[in-house]
């Protein structure tokens, strides 16, 4: 290795995905085509640091009037932000808290359908000795992507309507959600990596 590539390697920083969590090396001195370098492994944008910015973060959260997606100043959220297209106002209460909802029969149209980000619905059951295990793995996806889609618990022994309506016959399972329609289903005991990749797609 060179000086010149010892520099760059020095001046050079690490990036963590927020989409799939794998960490890649940036180089701050990219040439103009490199200014929105991608995740090597789920080739997302990566966050890349702004200088001159403001420092200002920032949500994007779908209409669930429109389905149009609007991209909101975190620190604008308690401004009751509207939608861009059709002037709805945006639900946002529990965007960024990090916490996993609750979803029932009764509330799964507010919660899933009608959601403002990307929802990830984890079923599951309390007799499940799977799920037992599966269950904090859940809470630490919900914090560590805060912001970026919803997580959701569903009881599938509570809430007999939804475990019928789309044929819950095993635990645990995953079904993502956007936009109201349901994307993909997932069966099993999902990593956590995987579970981050297959959202990226609908970030």
């Amino acid at each position: 290795m060179n000086a010149n590539d010892k520099d760059k390697l020095m001046n050079s920083s690490i990036i963590t995905c927020p989409h799939c969590g794998t960490k890649n090396r940036l180089n701050p001195a990219m040439g103009a085509a490199d200014r929105q370098p991608k995740c090597g492994r789920c080739h997302q944008p990566l966050p890349v640091p702004d200088p001159g910015g403001d420092g200002r973060s920032f949500l994007t959260l779908r209409c669930g009037q429109c389905q149009a997606k609007n991209r909101v100043p975190a620190d604008k959220l308690q401004d009751n932000p509207k939608c861009g297209r059709c002037k709805a106002p945006l639900q946002y209460q529990d965007a960024g808290n990090g916490r996993p909802v609750v979803v029932s029969d009764a509330n799964f149209p507010q919660t899933v359908l009608q959601s403002p980000l990307p929802v990830l619905l984890y079923a599951w059951a309390p007799w499940c000795s799977i799920c037992s295990g599966t269950n904090s793995m859940v809470d630490q996806l919900a914090l560590d992507t805060k912001g970026k889609f919803r997580v959701g618990k569903l009881n599938i022994q509570t809430n007999p309507q939804l475990a019928n309506q789309y044929d819950i016959l095993s635990v645990p399972s995953f079904f993502i959600f956007d936009g109201g329609r349901l994307k993909l289903h997932l069966p099993g005991a999902v990593p956590k990596h995987e579970l981050m990749i297959k959202m990226a797609a609908y970030l």
